[in-house]
């Protein structure tokens, strides 16, 4: 399925493990990316307001929270790293912080469809007014900060389109805006799935597991015949591969350009 737009540290040469991507420390001013962390092995569930189509609407909202084991209850939030910028209050001086997100929420807005594949997307009439499915996503940490309140990050992203890593796959680009990290640019990839609540087990046991049949009629090319409301979406660390098998980077933070 492809929805067309869419919608997750160290100190000088300390790297550590963190949801499988390897930290380093902040760069010296120039040209070249370093990764300074990320967040990575979330598993969120995504709803569309209205239902996503497989022809363009305007104004979708898509909106996410964590997801949670059926079995034990627990949110299933992955970790999130980064190092920390000097003089910066909240952060432990020239230190790494390694973090485990108990919330995750995102609001996106945007022109979209889920039309996937070029026979889908030919019959997409209104396909000239698509626009990329774009906002914001927060993170709020178990830990404390120096202050003594919960770490936080927030960060401005826009869905840049289809990766190729798989058919539900999609590249993530944006800033970090606030909290830790702020100033980073975040890259990456999320894997987002049309999913139905049966209560099975085969979708990371939330209880969610494939729409098969929202899956195949986004890509059969019959007009009007699709309606995706809820999605299941990973990425990086223990949920980097998706429904469909396909693998996912998660988000990652880093300076430079």
């Amino acid at each position: 399925m492809k929805l067309k737009t869419r919608l997750l540290a160290g100190a000088s040469s300390l790297t550590l493990a963190a949801g499988g991507i390897l930290v380093a420390a902040a760069p010296a001013a120039h040209a070249i990316p370093t990764s300074i962390g990320g967040c990575f092995g979330a598993l969120t569930i995504g709803t569309f307001t209205p239902a996503l189509g497989d022809q363009t609407q305007l104004n979708i909202v898509a909106k996410t929270k964590l997801a949670k084991d059926q079995t034990t209850k627990l949110a299933i939030g992955g970790s999130c790293a980064t190092a920390s910028r000097p003089g910066d209050l909240i952060h432990p001086p020239g230190g790494a912080v390694l973090l485990t997100p108990k919330a995750e929420a995102a609001s996106l807005l945007g022109n979209a469809s889920c039309a996937e594949g070029a026979t889908a997307q030919a019959a997409d009439a209104t396909a000239a007014a698509a626009w990329p499915l774009s906002g914001k996503v927060t993170w709020k940490m178990n830990e404390l900060n120096a202050l003594g309140q919960p770490w936080a990050i927030q960060a401005y992203v826009q869905v840049l389109g289809l990766s190729p890593s798989g058919p539900d796959v999609y590249d993530v680009g944006g800033i970090v805006a606030k909290g830790a990290a702020v100033g980073a640019t975040v890259s990456g990839s999320i894997w987002e799935d049309p999913v139905i609540n049966t209560g099975g087990a085969s979708g990371y046991n939330t209880g969610y597991e494939l729409d098969l049949s929202n899956a195949l009629a986004c890509a059969d090319g019959i007009p009007a015949n699709a309606s995706v409301s809820t999605i299941l979406s990973g990425g990086g660390g223990a949920t980097s591969v998706s429904l469909l098998g396909s693998v996912a980077t998660g988000l990652e933070f880093s300076l430079g350009e």
